[in-house]
């Protein structure tokens, strides 16, 4: 979702609409979404070039660190995690937002995906097929790696999809990652793009307490140097 509030901000929209999560998710790379269309024969670069140019360039030179979701965005979102409850997950995936991308009638991801002969059961049983043979934990209900107690209901997870200001503290998270060279979004991430968001008073409130960006920052620099 991050990826898609870029792809937005490159063609100039104030608003995140479900074209942006297309090309977020081909921005990603190889994640299942990606690698089950590609299965399926779908030319992704000219997916890419058709939804872009489909949705066209905007007009719009204001900076967003996060966007206001269309319509059919929170849609999409809604669809996502019923996928998600279907296959019985505790996370809402690359995997499921594809499948609802394809169900979302007139939208744009959905006519360039089916001109390209996709079909919802086809990728659908390509997804279950790809995470049957996955042996990522994270997609096995009967293991559990972060210790037994109840996960968040699919409903309050909708709460923070729908949070402007949940995906502005993840993309300030994605953005300490970067500046730090990490390849993977970690806690720490997190804790750093609390203390950037002044907007929050998290900052102010652990200043109290003697923590600060700077030295979180340290504290991490200085754990990297021990290992």
């Amino acid at each position: 979702m991050a990826l898609a509030n870029l792809e937005a901000g490159k063609l100039k929209h104030n608003d995140l609409a479900p074209g942006h999560i297309m090309l977020g998710l081909i921005a990603e790379g190889a994640c299942v979404a990606t690698e089950a269309l590609k299965v399926l024969d779908v030319d992704l670069d000219a997916v890419r070039e058709k939804v872009a140019t489909q949705m066209r360039q905007g007009d719009s030179d204001r900076s967003f660190s996060s966007r206001a979701q269309t319509k059919e965005t929170k849609e999409v979102i809604s669809m996502a995690i019923a996928e998600a409850r279907k296959f019985g997950h505790r996370y809402v995936g690359t995997e499921h937002l594809v499948l609802a991308l394809l169900q979302v009638e007139g939208g744009i991801p959905a006519k360039v995906l089916k001109e390209q002969g996709v079909e919802l059961e086809a990728l659908r049983e390509r997804v279950l097929s790809m995470l049957r043979a996955d042996v990522d934990e994270a997609h096995d209900l009967s293991h559990s790696r972060h210790g037994d107690f109840e996960w968040v209901h699919q409903q309050e997870l909708a709460k923070a999809f729908r949070s402007p200001k949940f995906w502005h503290t993840m993309i300030l998270a994605v953005d300490s990652a970067n500046r730090l060279g990490a390849g993977e979004l970690e806690p720490q991430h997190l804790l750093l793009a609390l203390l950037r968001d002044e907007s929050t008073g998290v900052a102010k409130m652990l200043a109290e307490k003697g923590v600060t960006l700077d030295w979180v920052r340290d504290q991490m620099q200085r754990d990297a140097g021990n290992h």
